[in-house]
């Protein structure tokens, strides 16, 4: 969405009012036709009678109605011309609040920006819209939630790959592999939708130099198409393509997990080590690729690294404090895979880490006398001494990796710092059976996934959905606080929970449901199954097909 320098800077200025400085888990805001011409449309109002809790889906009372005198198309692809707006209407919903509670009211986005518009609630949910002010230009799509949740879409920060396509998949030749490519990609995309995640960080675990040099630039390219196709009005682009999230290789070799210890290295130089390593910005590389570009450092948003090892403190530093090595872009850095006790960890987030990657998997586990990283939960007081601030922590709460009173007993330490993922790998959605995972295989049975031959756990296949319900299960936390889980807060890790300029870009804000954010939504029952999920204001995702 493109704006001149001055509504850029001053729609900036608006989120800077909102929100001082970059997110931390301590300091967060929880506050709460046919021939192509415009037709006068009549918006439905709803009177307090329908507010109901009812989460009944009769197939008498459908969940959507267009309202206009158009003929309705059931293509994917509707069009707009300069002069019309196609609004969308979420009427008798339950709507999700920064500070996790439930509020009744509608919400309207506008389809043509997918930009969430109007929020009226209560009082305000009942007062009769008059006809005379409707702009005649504009075409009514109405969602009746039947008091249903609507909640900011799902946010995965880790996603390794899922439904047969792996992200670390940089091809073989002697196998006859091409590796990943476009399709792949927009496959995983539009399937995602139906676990109600609308943004992901395509995630790759540790990778030869040549798989970072071919994949890095593949998923830029696929930003930019998708957003090329949001553009031209393009209905079902799945989920946002966020920048990546690259887990390794920098790790404890002792704690790399299911990761190819083939790969596994210190960044012994720091940023340089690590630029060499993911080949960014490397013009001068041998190798060639389709549009003659190279892996950049804008397109990464999250390392995962053991801030332990040789040149790791002076790489955090680097890669979080661009003014530090003349960089202009700013990565979260995550702890993980690491051997690093609670001194070190300590470190790194004076240094700049802000996260610490699947919580209790490949590190020190909690001792009384050796706390670890997972004691960095409990040092408010002891980070705040320092000027700093608690890390947020991911977990995968597939009912395996963590068991469900370290979940509980990990989130009551720390609440507004946990963070949901699934990292799942590319079996997700496939069934039992052996997958790949890089440049390894994997076995799947049930809801386990590990390194074939072995007992070690390689990445989850349980989706989104299911982790935000068992972790509200184990956990016993409000419906609201778990859905937090999945989206405000790992928008806050990415910044993104404000608006920005980017690039000369405006990015709205994504992980809440607020006037100029992202429509990003997904509708849910009661019991925290999806219904529906809408991306950029349109449906990506009906679980009823009712529409």
């Amino acid at each position: 969405m493109k704006r001149s320098a001055e509504e850029a800077s001053l729609l900036v200025d608006r989120a800077a009012a909102a929100s001082s400085g970059p997110c931390n888990s301590d300091d967060v805001d929880n506050r709460s036709g046919d021939d192509g011409n415009p037709h006068r449309v009549s918006m439905i109002t709803s009177s307090s009678s329908s507010l109901s809790s009812s989460t009944t889906t009769s197939k008498t009372k459908p969940l959507y109605r267009t309202v206009s005198t158009m003929t309705e198309d059931k293509s994917t692809t509707h069009s707009y011309n300069n002069n019309q707006m196609f609004l969308t209407r979420f009427v008798n919903a339950r709507i999700l609040q920064r500070d996790g509670s439930l509020q009744r009211g509608e919400l309207t986005v506008d389809s043509s920006t997918g930009i969430i518009t109007q929020i009226r609630f209560d009082s305000q949910q009942q007062q009769p819209v008059d006809d005379d002010t409707i702009d005649h230009n504009q075409i009514c799509h109405t969602v009746d939630c039947r008091g249903m949740i609507l909640s900011p879409g799902f946010i995965d920060i880790q996603l390794n790959g899922a439904y047969g396509i792996d992200f670390s998949n940089g091809g073989c030749e002697e196998k006859d592999d091409d590796g990943l490519c476009m399709d792949d990609i927009f496959q995983v995309t539009t399937s995602l939708c139906q676990s109600g995640v609308t943004s992901f960080c395509p995630t790759m675990v540790s990778s030869s130099r040549h798989t970072y040099r071919r994949v890095l630039p593949l998923m830029r390219r696929a930003r930019k198409e998708q957003q090329l196709r949001l553009q031209q009005h393009n209905t079902n682009v799945g989920a946002n393509i966020l920048g990546m999230h690259l887990e390794g290789p920098f790790f404890d070799l002792e704690k790399r997990g299911a990761h190819d210890e083939r790969h596994i290295l210190a960044p012994s130089k720091g940023i340089d080590t690590v630029s060499e390593v993911y080949g960014l910005n490397d013009n001068g590389s041998d190798m060639t690729y389709e549009d003659d570009s190279s892996p950049m450092l804008e397109n990464i948003d999250i390392i995962t690294l053991a801030p332990e090892l040789d040149g790791a403190l002076d790489a955090i530093k680097s890669l979080t404090q661009p003014s530090a090595s003349g960089r202009g872009h700013s990565v979260t850095v995550s702890c993980g895979h690491t051997g690093a006790n609670y001194e070190e960890g300590l470190q790194a987030i004076s240094h700049g880490a802000t996260l610490l990657t699947h919580l209790f998997n490949a590190m020190n586990p909690f001792h009384h006398r050796k706390p670890g990283l997972v004691g960095l939960l409990s040092s408010k007081s002891k980070l705040a001494s320092m000027g700093c601030q608690r890390p947020y922590f991911s977990l995968i709460v597939d009912g395996i990796h963590v068991h469900e009173s370290a979940v509980s007993m990990a989130y009551n330490s720390h609440p507004s710092g946990c963070v949901l993922v699934t990292d799942a790998m590319s079996a997700m959605g496939l069934g039992d059976g052996t997958h790949a995972l890089g440049d390894m295989t994997v076995c799947i049975n049930g809801d386990r996934a590990t390194l074939t031959g072995t007992d070690t756990l390689a990445g989850s296949v349980v989706s989104m959905d299911k982790c935000v319900r068992r972790f509200q299960k184990f956990t016993g936390c409000s419906i609201g606080e778990a859905l937090l889980c999945a989206s405000l807060h790992p928008a806050h890790v990415l910044n993104r929970s404000v608006m920005r300029e980017r690039d000369g870009v405006i990015e709205p804000p994504i992980g809440v449901l607020e006037i100029h954010a992202k429509a990003d939504i997904v509708l849910l029952t009661e019991d925290l199954k999806v219904v529906g999920t809408w991306v950029n204001g349109r449906n990506a995702y009906d679980g009823l097909k009712l529409s």
